[in-house]
């Protein structure tokens, strides 16, 4: 506020519960608005000279730093257009000139509450939205997926990774060691699944289950593409933890959506091509990738491959054909 004696009526009400910085101008509120600590309220002026308050909230507003602060403009403008432009320009409130002082500080202190109240909900939402993987709690945030059983089929690149030798190479440590080593490993592996644009599943003790295709996709092929390239990524980061991996990749219709309970339920996918995904794995050789016929089929053309016989799947009555990536 422009007006020193309005600073002073407002500093003598607010200023024995919280604490507070005046700015005679939009420049100076800018300045102290930017700069850390952050400010919990602002009340703002609207008739400043230089630049109005409806200025400064637009600028406050276009930097995600200070988008957030709630701003309550505290003027003698009573026209609808007014109005309209201060909640445009990102108020939360209005009061008027000349305010009752129980009426200001009963908003102040709701508009804290409020603020309050939403910090702590996106802190428990970060928290819990450690334990799905960053695409699917996006799409559950934006609400492009509802949190209901459900499910539906989509052709998926599925892939499994897991540890070669990691009941020997645990044996011996103690809890603190394991769980500092596998940690750190599976950090870095979650790290490359988000980056590469992939789903993380789950982890399944020392092994990493993700797939390409949902909830976003780039296509089959380029899906398939982009599950090796993590793969190849993965297995050189695990050599940097003196880790070797196996994996395994298989493409083809699977079953997704949420199963469980109404109250419990997880996102996750289902059926054969899961499972074959799985085998592949297991009949793996350390620090190479083991394709299925289907996924060799897509990526032929970028990546060379040699053949690496047949498996056999429970319930399936011919040979898989694998290929290893080379």
């Amino acid at each position: 506020d422009d007006a020193p004696e309005n600073l002073d009526i407002l500093t003598g009400l607010l200023g024995d519960k919280y604490k507070m910085k005046v700015a005679i101008n939009g420049i100076i509120a800018l300045k102290i608005a930017q700069a850390t600590p952050l400010p919990d309220l602002i009340l703002l002026d609207v008739r400043m000279p230089g630049m109005s308050g409806f200025d400064v909230a637009r600028e406050l507003q276009s930097n995600p730093a200070t988008s957030e602060i709630p701003i309550i403009f505290v003027t003698a403008e009573t026209n609808a257009d007014a109005v309209k432009e201060g909640f445009s320009a990102g108020g939360v409130d209005y009061v008027l000139k000349p305010f009752n002082p129980e009426e200001l500080q009963a908003r102040v202190r709701n508009h804290l509450s409020l603020k309050a109240a939403r910090e702590k909900l996106e802190d428990m939402s970060r928290k819990l939205g450690k334990y799905l993987s960053p695409l699917v709690y996006d799409s559950i945030v934006k609400g492009h997926k509802n949190v209901e059983i459900s499910s539906y089929r989509k052709m998926l690149t599925v892939c499994f990774t897991d540890i070669v030798g990691f009941t020997n190479r645990t044996e011996n440590m103690d809890h603190n060691e394991m769980t500092d080593w596998i940690n750190g490993y599976l950090n870095d592996m979650a790290q490359i699944v988000i980056e590469a644009g992939g789903t993380l599943d789950k982890f399944i003790g020392d092994a990493v289950m993700t797939f390409f295709g949902d909830p976003n996709s780039e296509g089959i092929e380029n899906d398939a593409l982009n599950c090796i390239k993590m793969a190849q990524t993965m297995i050189e980061k695990a050599k940097a933890h003196d880790i070797e991996i196996r994996v395994g990749i298989n493409t083809g219709m699977c079953t997704i959506g949420n199963f469980g309970s109404e109250d419990r339920m997880d996102y996750t996918i289902l059926g054969k091509e899961v499972n074959l995904a799985s085998r592949l794995e297991s009949n793996g050789e350390p620090g190479q990738i083991l394709l299925s016929e289907n996924t060799y089929q897509l990526i032929q053309d970028k990546f060379e491959c040699q053949a690496h016989g047949q498996i056999d799947m429970k319930g399936i009555d011919r040979g898989i054909e694998t290929y290893l990536v080379e």
